[in-house]
Parts: C-alpha cells; structure tokens; sequence
C-alpha cells in the first residue's frame, strides 16, 4: 500500500489546488477519492472534498520539497 495524505485549505478549492500542482507537473488527487462516506460525514462534499497527495519511501526529498514550494506558490498568488 502507499501512504496518503488527505487535506483541506480553507478559503481553496481542492480542484483548483490540484490543476495548480499539474501546472508544476505534480499529480495529486482532488474530490472524494472513494471515501465517499468520511467526505461526507465531516462535510466535505459540497466543498469539492479533499487534495489527496501519494508520499512513499520512493519518493526524494526534492520531490517532497517541490510539492511543498508549489503549494506556498500557490497560497501566495491566491
């Protein structure tokens, strides 16, 4: 299995945050990701659900680092 990580920004759109990453040609995950239930129950749906970023013992250092710069690029130009 690979681990995930799931979360929510307030104030940014899961799906707009995932289209950003593409940009940066980091692939995440937007919406419920077949977590159907948990997304609903903590009221999720109706705000495009989660990011879901794949982080594994593969993934480098620089790797984790680029994923990180391309989210503080994007909160600053939102």
């Amino acid at each position: 299995r690979v681990p995930t990580v799931s979360f929510t920004l307030e104030g940014h759109h899961p799906e707009t945050l995932a289209k950003g990453f593409a940009k940066d040609n980091i692939f995440v995950w937007s919406g419920h990701n077949y977590a159907i239930e948990p997304v609903a129950r903590m009221g999720l749906m109706d705000k495009g659900g989660v990011l879901r970023v794949g982080l594994a013992h593969y993934n480098s250092a620089e790797e984790v680092g680029a994923l990180l710069s391309s989210l503080t690029r994007q909160l600053r130009n939102s």
